[in-house]
């Protein structure tokens, strides 16, 4: 095992024995993408070959090779041998390097077992943690930005910004899934409410936000939300919220809290039931 981290949310980080080394001090451009592929694929090796294509955008130099193997020299001259393991004919990150998106997934994995297990609060600590990781703070909204924020729009920039939303959503869900049960309604709305934000067609999210507002006895909310989903539905998709939500929806108005409910504060919270 190493103490070797790599972040790829925000600017590209390389941490070790508590230095950080962040953007141009990692290495330069190629360096960075280089690690930034091999942090996507969770220590899988990568032919030499595709991470050239991915660098070089299929138009690599003509000793593409020897190029490759001086960033891959120039990395573990930085880093030790363990950031980055093989040789000429493919590549990987070294074991134990940690990443902060597979760390997230881990948590989240986790956090689902343990909901399914009876354990909620445990459950929403691993999703907290896994919405830290992923800089989606619960309560406080917004993230610190795109992954890979100090490298140039790319097919490894889309596919990690591709893997982040998909955490954050799974992150989200899980949150919202265990908050109710663990105690903490307001985690829970800010987590659903994130997730709709992020995709208003996303209605497993929406159930989620309605469950925890009719847990904390907010019927109203849990109303306004069922609206917003048939809306987004209806304009996007000519259809309507399946059985399981209209299920939620009955049962907010057999709670009776049928007042009109105020607008959601700016952290998708509301200010009152």
């Amino acid at each position: 095992m190493t103490d070797l981290w790599v972040r790829l949310v925000g600017t590209l980080a390389v941490s070790r024995g508590g230095t950080v080394h962040i953007g141009g001090e990692v290495g330069s451009r190629k360096a960075r993408l280089l690690l930034a592929l091999l942090a996507l694929e969770g220590g899988r090796p990568v032919p030499a070959d595709s991470i050239v294509d991915s660098l070089w955008a299929g138009e690599p130099p003509r000793r593409a090779a020897e190029g490759l193997a001086t960033l891959v020299s120039r990395l573990r001259g930085t880093f030790g041998q363990e950031i980055v393991a093989g040789g000429r004919e493919g590549y990987r990150l070294g074991r134990g390097v940690g990443t902060d998106l597979r760390e997230a997934a881990t948590r989240i994995a986790v956090a689902r077992r343990l909901l399914d297990g009876g354990r909620p609060v445990a459950a929403l600590a691993c999703a907290r943690r896994a919405l830290e990781l992923l800089g989606d703070v619960v309560g406080r909204g917004g993230t610190l930005g795109r992954v890979l924020a100090d490298l140039p729009d790319g097919a490894v920039t889309r596919r990690a910004a591709a893997l982040h939303t998909d955490l954050l959503r799974q992150a989200r869900h899980a949150a919202a899934a265990a908050g109710p049960d663990a105690g903490d309604h307001a985690t829970a709305v800010c987590a659903a409410r994130a997730a709709v934000a992020a995709d208003a067609l996303d209605e497993v999210a929406c159930r989620l936000l309605m469950r925890a507002h009719l847990a904390a006895g907010e019927a109203g909310y849990a109303l306004a939300a069922y609206e917003e989903l048939r809306d987004a539905l209806a304009d996007a998709l000519g259809c309507d919220p399946a059985p399981m939500t209209r299920d939620l929806h009955t049962a907010a108005l057999r709670a009776g809290r049928l007042r009109p409910a105020p607008a959601w504060s700016d952290h998708g919270v509301g200010v009152g039931g």
